[in-house]
């Protein structure tokens, strides 16, 4: 259990995609939703809140919303610029606000996943996992090794162990993820980094399905105290790489049906790539 400060608190979803299916105003508006149902379940006061994009190679939302900032490509939020060039301010009619990070999910030669949160370049998929990690920890971003479905076991999941046990060199994370189902128990690795200091950054992770617009801001977790208005990314950045101890992590893993149909769907979508 988490005993969580009642002034302010950030939420923070460290795992979002935005995906061509999605209408973009519901994006913000289904964040905005699950943000304020986890604030209110969690019992906290005035809060900020963060989503940190994690996208593919060759997209850029991040920059397409960053671009268009003066255009109203959003009918229902206002987009502002922040001092961070990596981070953007999404404001609606109520003055609700939140911060849109930058980012990458660059996949390895392994089949391993990186997330890079705060990253704007657009690395190339297909490197080693240990070669990706330096180059992320020379642009002073955050790196997060997220789970996945079939991603941390056999050869991969002795891949992890060791940057769990041996690394000392890159600054990284685990990542839980918000489509594990409720009746997989989290990964026995998450409490070995625990061990080694190595703390769990999760995140929902929608899935490339128009029901998934739903999602954003359901799964993640909780920094106490408040962000720099101006260089939220410069506050987020400092905050979680001075932490020694596991942040407060909220929302529902998934459901039976829903894990299963989204996986039955993925399928579908890779054999049709």
């Amino acid at each position: 259990m988490f005993n969580l400060s009642k002034s302010t608190n950030v939420l923070i979803d460290a795992h979002i995609h935005i995906h061509e299916c999605y209408n973009l105003d519901k994006f913000f508006n289904s964040a905005k939703a699950n943000f304020l149902k986890q604030a209110n379940i969690l019992d906290l006061c005035s809060n900020q809140f963060i989503l940190c994009l994690t996208e593919s190679h060759k997209v850029n939302y991040f920059n397409q919303l960053k671009q268009n900032a003066d255009k109203s490509i959003l009918s229902e939020w206002k987009i502002d610029l922040t001092e961070n060039p990596n981070t953007i301010k999404l404001v609606d009619k109520e003055n609700f606000t939140i911060y849109l990070i930058a980012g990458r999910q660059i996949v390895t030669n392994e089949k391993l996943e990186v997330l890079t949160l705060g990253l704007i370049e657009d690395p190339e998929d297909g490197k080693p996992i240990e070669e990706i990690l330096a180059y992320v920890s020379n642009k002073k971003v955050i790196s997060v090794i997220p789970w996945g479905v079939g991603k941390w076991m056999g050869y991969r999941k002795e891949i992890i162990e060791k940057l769990v046990l041996q690394n000392n060199t890159f600054p990284i994370y685990l990542g839980d993820n918000g489509n594990r189902p409720f009746f997989w128990s989290k990964p026995k690795i998450f409490s070995l980094a625990a061990k080694n200091n190595m703390l769990n950054i999760p995140g929902s992770d929608p899935l490339p399905f128009k029901n998934e617009v739903n999602k954003p801001g359901s799964f993640g977790f909780v920094l106490e105290g408040v962000l720099d208005i101006e260089k939220p990314f410069d506050s987020l950045f400092e905050k979680i790489t001075s932490s020694k101890k596991q942040f407060a992590t909220y929302g529902r893993l998934e459901s039976l049906f829903n894990f299963f149909k989204n996986q039955i769907s993925m399928q579908i979508v890779k054999r049709n790539r």
